[in-house]
Formats: structure tokens, C-alpha cells, sequence
């Protein structure tokens, strides 16, 4: 279907691009504009971050695209809200197909009617290869800022990013050479999280705001940002919750719910949860860190696990057709990103039909009693940590994208 919208010259979303010939960037007097589409909650938080950064070398520059309240809260005209494409897995994607469409025809005639000197893809892969398609239909350069996981599966892809990308660029730093061996324009600049996890409020203060005991085995949920994964992960770890409780009647949760996360849904569905749970806005990182233990399913969040030195299995549950067309796709041998940058096993994985409650429970129950494990489970987080790299992600990442809008700073 997507194909067929998306066809040039016969009414889909590419019909005017053969009327396209003025040349690009546009007049040097007139204000820079700069399409920017992030997704999910870290997405949105990353992209803000880098409009932060090019802000204050390009002052006077305009932003507008798709996202969520942190890149509104840079100043960004949100023309679509990320919240309603915020989905996952093939079949997900195939019931959002209305909405998809009314977010691609809205950039379609913002890169029409604003020439935008750049346009900036945060992620988001599903939604953004179309939107760099667009982007290339308008002759309108673009930069991929944080890589789709190309090298994890569905790698034939990096054919189309060496097509639609002018600059990769990547925040991990195999990725650099997975990229630049295909000959693809790449810049790794390190991992945004270095320079932005927040300052930690004391943890007593910290759990009891949140009507949870200091004193107590506290665990972490962390079942993603999108409504999707929320239903498919947030039941299953209340279920293992509520078994673990069985053994450790001691043990309280903690569940950060992300900024684009619908939290009418959170809500109805902890609302009978027998155990002690605090909800918190955002904060998924002070929530790790004052946690002895979490479950988090994967993503940036095991990112953050990592850095925030907290034991974690990583969980994730997608349709069956999603996950067995994605299985016969994948090239990696570790489905969470810590796991791939400590190059080993170093959380325990949960995937698709092995994640149930009883196995979760489990796995919770072992890591909880086994001390020697927690010990050099923290001595692999330590090696993550290096690896990413220092403070200025977003600031080297603003300066390639500065670059290729013709500034050098």
C-alpha cells in the first residue's frame, strides 16, 4: 500500500516532485529550515537535544516535523504527534496504515511549501525510510541521526540508507564500521545518554515520594513507550511481579512511564495489582538506579540499565507473524543492546514465547539470590559504560548537520 501512495506523478505522495527544479539549500538570507521526525520517547529526547545543540550555533533556524513534548519543548511545529505512529513489528505497523499516511501527506507538503535546507531522521525506521524517500523526491538532504539496527537484522536495508542518506550518523561505535565498509557517509559521535542522564535525587527520596519503602527489595518495570509494547509486556511482568511476591512478600516495584507512553492505559492496567507499585512520570533512569533489579524490555532503556549499574533482563513480545518473519531476518546473537555492546550474555534475554511469567519470576529469583552473578554481571556494566564514549554527542552531532546545510563551526 505504501507503495502505491508514495508513487511519483500519479496522485500519491510523491506527485510533485517532477515540478521540483529550484535549486537547494534555499537563499542564504532567508531563515534556515529544518525538517526534524523522531518516534518514540528516546527518539523525541535525543532529537530535542540535537535542535538544543544546533540552536546555539544556528540561532535563528526554524524546526518543524514529528514528535512528542520534548522536541515541542525546543520550539519544534509539531505537524504530527509521534504518540500516534509510536508502533512495532509488521503487523502493528500494517493497522496504523491511516494514520501513517496522514503524517507522510503532511510532510509531503511541509517539504513542498517550506524548503527546509535539511532534514533530520531521528531512528525510527519503519516511518523514516519514507520520509527520506520523500525527502530525496524533494531534493532535500538528509542526515540519519542514531541508526536503525541494519546490522542486527534486515541488513539488506543499508542498500537503501546508501541511496537515501547523505550522513549516517551513529552513536555506537561498531556501527561506524558496519556503515563505512558499505560504503555509506558515516560519523560516530558517541552516545547522547553520556551527557544527559540527569542528576540522582536521593534514592529515599525518590521511592518515598512514590509511597515505596528504601528499605525494601525494590524492582524495576520499564515495558517500553509505545501503546503496543505496554500491552504486550506490561501484563506479563505484573504477572511475574505478582509470582515473585509469592517468594519475596519484601520486594515493591517501580514503574517510569515515559513521556509519549499513554498513561490512561498504564493505569487500567496496574490498577488491580495486588502488590506495592509507584508510578512515576518519566525518570526512567533515577527509577533504574534506585531499583536493586529490573525488567525492561529492549531498547534504549537497557542502555540506560547499563549505565545506571542496575541487574536487568530484558524481555520483548511482538505479533507472532512480526516475530517470525523478524527471526528468519536477524543477524545478531543478542536481542538487547547491552548485551551487544558487552559482546555477551550479560542480561538474561526473555524473547517472545519465552517470556511468560513463570519464566520471568524465575529468572528474577535466581539473580536476586545468587550474589556472584550480580558481581560480574556489574563488572561487564562497567566495560559498557567505557565503551560509549564521552560527554557531546549532540554537539558533534549538530555540527554534521550544520555541515551539510553549508556552515562549518
Amino acid at each position: 500500500m505504501l507503495k502505491k501512495i508514495m508513487r511519483v506523478g500519479g496522485g500519491g505522495l510523491g506527485e510533485d516532485c517532477k515540478w521540483v527544479s529550484d535549486p537547494w539549500p534555499p537563499p542564504p538570507n532567508t531563515a534556515p529550515k529544518i525538517l526534524i521526525v523522531a518516534g518514540e520517547a528516546s527518539g523525541d529526547s535525543h532529537a530535542a537535544r540535537l535542535v538544543a545543540a544546533i540552536k546555539e550555533n544556528l540561532p535563528q533556524a526554524e524546526f518543524f516535523g514529528i514528535g512528542g513534548e520534548a522536541l515541542k519543548a525546543q520550539g519544534v511545529r509539531v505537524l504530527y504527534p509521534a504518540s500516534e505512529l509510536a508502533v512495532v513489528g509488521l503487523w502493528e505497523v500494517a493497522a496504523r496504515l491511516p494514520a501513517v499516511w496522514r503524517a507522510l501527506k503532511a510532510i509531503r507538503l511541509a517539504l513542498k511549501t517550506a524548503r527546509p535546507s535539511l532534514a533530520i531522521l531521528v531512528d525510527f525506521p519503519d516511518f523514516n525510510f519514507w520520509v527520506a524517500r520523500l525527502a530525496r523526491c524533494f531534493r532535500v538532504p538528509v542526515m540519519y541521526y542514531i541508526s536503525p539496527q541494519v546490522w542486527a537484522w534486515r541488513t539488506y536495508r543499508v542498500r537503501l540508507i546508501a541511496r537515501l542518506v547523505d550522513r549516517m550518523v551513529v552513536i555506537f561505535p561498531f556501527e561506524e564500521e558496519f556503515y563505512r565498509k558499505r560504503g555509506v557517509p558515516v560519523e560516530y559521535v558517541g552516545h547522547p545518554l553520556r551527557e544527559t542522564l540527569p542528576p540522582l535525587p536521593e534514592r529515599r527520596v525518590l521511592l518515598e515520594k512514590r509511597g515505596l519503602d528504601p528499605e525494601r527489595l525494590t524492582v524495576a518495570l520499564l515495558p517500553g513507550s509505545r501503546a503496543g509494547e505496554i500491552r504486550a509486556h506490561l501484563p506479563l511482568m505484573l504477572a511475574g511481579a505478582e509470582i515473585l511476591q509469592k517468594s519475596l512478600p519484601e520486594c515493591q516495584f517501580i514503574l517510569p512511564c515515559a513521556s509519549t507512553a499513554p498513561v490512561e492505559l498504564i493505569h487500567s492496567l496496574v490498577a488491580n495489582f495486588p502488590g506495592t507499585l509507584g508510578l512515576v512520570a518519566g525518570q526512567s533512569y533515577p527509577a533504574l538506579a534506585a531499583a536493586h533489579l529490573a525488567v525492561v524490555a529492549s531498547g534504549t532503556a537497557t542502555v540506560e540499565a547499563a549505565l545506571a549499574g542496575t541487574p536487568t533482563i530484558i524481555v520483548y513480545r511482538v505479533s507472532p507473524l512480526s516475530y517470525e518473519v523478524g527471526r528468519r531476518l536477524i543477524r545478531v546473537e543478542h536481542v538487547g543492546m547491552a548485551n551487544l555492546l558487552a559482546e555477551e550474555r550479560l542480561f538474561p534475554e526473555l524473547i517472545q514465547d519465552d517470556f511468560t511469567p513463570e519464566n520471568l519470576a524465575r529468572e528474577m529469583l535466581a539473580l536476586v539470590k545468587d550474589a556472584g552473578r550480580l558481581k560480574k554481571m556489574r563488572r561487564g556494566l562497567a566495560r559498557i559504560v567505557t565503551s560509549l564514549g564521552g560527554p557531546g554527542a549532540s554537539r558533534r552531532a549538530a555540527r554534521a548537520a550544520l555541515e551539510l546545510v553549508g556552515l562549518r563551526v
